[in-house]
């Protein structure tokens, strides 16, 4: 990684950027930033209600589960959409000035961790109430989980970040992607039920996203059992991937301006 991106030039650009796509997304907004809650929790109140009225399966905490894989989900969601579009919110910026461009990229998805600390807040407070034996070692792994996910989807956006300026179609593919990827994740059923079962169960059990929102939920007490060498085989692949990224985004950023 090149020391000059961290210099305290570029460290205080970061800063502003954070508070600038913070300011910008919600400006005009009567709710303001109200509406990072309002998605999620607004969704976790539609699936409790359908769900626990068109199925019999008994899940334990089935509303803390319920919760955090729509918190978990959303993260992740936000992270790959404004980092594919970071590059073209700012084109004007990067047009105009000089600066490492894996900081626009940055920016963005450090707004969706915001949301994400914000959506926890809330969480943990109901989960408090709700008596949920959260243990210290549980949120420190918590805190792994999430920088996988953060890491690995810097990643994509590297890649998806460039990409998306050539070919501009991609926009759409990662939404309806994205759409196709929640139904394929166990947010508000559990598999091997009489619900999802069988072949369609074992198919979506090999949804890396999945499995890591399971173990999030196993972190904290919620739903199944920590699996560390899993999460360790997660955590290197999460590396590898932003590794390729920074190559694939240092070898072809120069090249993108003529096509904004």
């Amino acid at each position: 990684m090149n020391s000059s991106l961290v210099s305290q030039n570029n460290w205080d650009l970061l800063v502003e950027l954070v508070k600038t796509n913070f300011k910008m997304r919600y400006q005009n907004s009567i709710l303001g930033v109200i509406w990072v809650l309002i998605k999620p929790y607004a969704t976790f109140v539609v699936l409790y209600f359908v769900w626990t009225r068109i199925t019999t399966v008994v899940i334990p905490n089935y509303q803390l589960y319920l919760l955090l894989g729509i918190i978990m989900y959303t993260f992740f969601n936000e992270l790959i959409v404004l980092g594919q579009m970071s590059l073209l919110e700012k084109a004007n910026i990067i047009l105009k000035v000089n600066f490492p461009r894996q900081i626009a990229v940055l920016s963005n998805l450090i707004s969706a961790l915001i949301n994400l600390g914000i959506n926890l807040v809330f969480f943990f407070i109901i989960a408090l109430v709700s008596n949920l034996g959260i243990t210290p070692l549980g949120l420190v792994y918590l805190l792994v989980i999430i920088f996988i996910i953060f890491i690995g989807s810097l990643g994509i956006s590297f890649f998806s970040s460039i990409l998306t300026i050539r070919y501009r179609d991609l926009k759409n593919i990662i939404e309806l992607g994205l759409f196709l990827l929640y139904w394929a994740t166990p947010i508000f059923y559990i598999l091997n039920t009489n619900v999802v079962s069988g072949s369609t169960s074992d198919l979506i059990a090999l949804n890396p996203l999945g499995v890591i929102i399971n173990q999030s939920r196993a972190a904290l007490n919620i739903y199944g059992t920590i699996n560390l060498t899993v999460m360790a085989g997660y955590f290197l692949a999460a590396v590898v991937l932003f590794i390729l990224g920074w190559s694939f985004f240092n070898a072809n950023i120069k090249k993108i301006t003529e096509h904004f």
